[in-house]
């Protein structure tokens, strides 16, 4: 007597070829999709906003009597960043305010060792949001600050060691005269630093 029952179908070979096919199908899919997609590298630096401010341009700027939220935090970042004329003239990379937000880059080349970097700067971006705080206009500010990192073959670079963003609200909440630098990565909106600044 034949077994007239017939296998369910997903017990047919015929099906489960089907599904083998299709798994592989749709693994090929998105192994060939990862690889076509390349990050797009953009020099942040390169875009109009970041544009650094010609020393000729900073200069005549700073002399006039009413300053702009940019001059002012040029005027900030020269005052508390680099101890000789020349290293604070070059501390300011960039400084730029456009729709209410205050945006500078600054260079700290003085330092000797992470730890007091560190510090140092978490200093000076307290004192640098104080004067933001009080510009009426600034909706927000940010403060990228870079330092010379060497890299494990000695290789020496400017690059980003903290950014800070802080937005009006926060500003507000802030107060600056009893501030402990030590919490600004906790109070401000945004907050990142270099993994060199964290290893113990």
């Amino acid at each position: 007597m034949a077994d007239n029952t017939q296998q369910p179908f997903y017990q047919r070979w015929s099906f489960i070829l089907f599904v083998l096919f299709l798994g592989i199908a749709v693994i090929a899919n998105v192994v060939n999709q990862t690889e076509k997609e390349e990050p797009v590298k953009v020099e942040v630096t390169d875009s109009p906003f970041y544009k650094k401010m010609e020393k000729q341009e900073l200069n005549e700027k700073m002399a006039q009597s009413d300053k702009s939220p940019e001059v002012i935090a040029a005027e900030i970042i020269m005052k508390n960043f680099g101890t000789t004329n020349i290293e604070k003239e070059n501390a300011v990379l960039s400084s730029r305010f456009e729709s209410g937000v205050v945006e500078t880059i600054a260079l700290e080349v003085n330092f000797e060792s992470a730890d007091s970097l560190k510090l140092s700067i978490l200093n000076s971006t307290v004192k640098f949001m104080k004067a933001m705080k009080s510009l009426d206009e600034v909706n927000q500010a940010t403060l990228i600050v870079q330092a010379p990192l060497t890299d494990r073959y000695g290789n020496v670079k400017n690059d980003d060691v903290i950014v800070v963003l802080i937005s009006r609200e926060t500003l507000n909440k802030i107060n600056f005269n009893n501030f402990n630098a030590k919490n600004l990565p906790a109070v401000a909106d945004s907050y990142w630093e270099h993994p060199a600044l964290s290893a113990e």
